[in-house]
């Protein structure tokens, strides 16, 4: 049986990812031309094609999808074996909201990292959707319906939004008005939840930031009054640094989930990150405050 050199399934990997002969080339540091003949290489030993080449790119056959499956998971292997026994630092890459990170994941990082020194966990926010395998991501947490085709996904927070404020100004209900609103990209949440709470309004005024991360700071530095994932925001309200305004939150059927490929959990140093991170959400949850709440009938985006 032949056995093909370690180099071409390296270059096949990569390939296979990023579906481009040219981003493969760019991700290793060669030519296309070294990448397309390692390819070649790589189909004359299996004796059969791996890719559909077209004008715009690759696509995996069906014989490329299930070599790639097992590429990957013994290129994982190799890859945690040489770190572990050169003592080599591990690094997670995670996508996520930049509220999530800002607000909830940030802050609780650096006990994960003093518990595991050789872990090195790297960050990128945005709110773009990310491709996990095209951009060699391990984890992404994002807000939605837990629907990822194809990957794995647990839920980490429920959602719900409810008013706050800064102490320098009123926590009442009676204090809000259109132009002191502060919102997010989702300009809908407003009118949700006072539609929900039976107030009226005007949902049309007030200051539009550029995502929740930057309302929840321009409510932090008193410029108005905005509606914030309580789960996210657990510190603020127990230090004291924003105030609930005296009103039911309003529940979503939105969460975030950590997503990952399936194949993911076979490194070990992978499945201690996730338990930490469902630990934290665990204990977030516990530490929220019980009771009812409103029921949000759509979606907030």
């Amino acid at each position: 049986m032949p056995k093909p050199p370690l180099e071409s399934l390296r270059f096949f990997e990569a390939a296979a990812r990023r579906l481009s002969v040219k981003l493969a080339a760019e991700e290793l540091h060669v030519t296309p031309g070294a990448v397309s003949q390692q390819l070649r290489k790589l189909e004359d030993c299996l004796g059969q094609p791996l890719f559909e080449r077209r004008a715009r790119g690759l696509t995996l056959n069906a014989a490329g999808r299930d070599y790639l499956a097992a590429c990957r998971q013994a290129l994982d292997l190799i890859d945690h074996a040489t770190a572990r026994l050169t003592g080599a630092r591990r690094v997670i890459l995670l996508s996520c909201t930049p509220s999530f990170g800002a607000q909830w994941l940030l802050p609780r990082l650096q006990g994960f990292m003093r518990e595991h020194p050789r872990i090195d966990v790297h960050v990128s926010t945005g709110n773009r959707v990310v491709d996990l395998a095209a951009e060699n991501i391990h984890f992404a947490v994002r807000h939605g319906l837990g629907d990822y085709p194809g990957l794995s996904a647990c839920k980490l927070l429920d959602d719900e939004l409810t008013p706050v404020c800064a102490p320098a100004l009123p926590a009442r209900l009676d204090a809000l008005s259109g132009e002191r609103l502060l919102h997010d990209e989702h300009r809908g949440d407003w009118r949700l939840w006072s539609r929900a709470a039976g107030l009226e309004l005007d949902c049309e005024q007030g200051v539009v930031c550029v995502d929740s991360n930057a309302a929840i700071e321009a409510a932090l530095a008193g410029r108005g009054y905005a509606l914030a994932r309580r789960s996210l925001l657990q510190a603020e309200l127990a230090a004291g640094r924003l105030r609930e305004l005296p009103a039911p939150p309003l529940r979503s059927a939105l969460a975030y989930y950590l997503i990952h490929r399936p194949d993911l959990m076979r490194d070990p140093e992978m499945g201690v990150f996730k338990q930490w991170l469902l630990e934290q959400a665990a204990a977030a949850q516990n530490k929220s405050p019980p009771g009812g709440g409103l029921v949000a009938q759509q979606r907030l985006g």
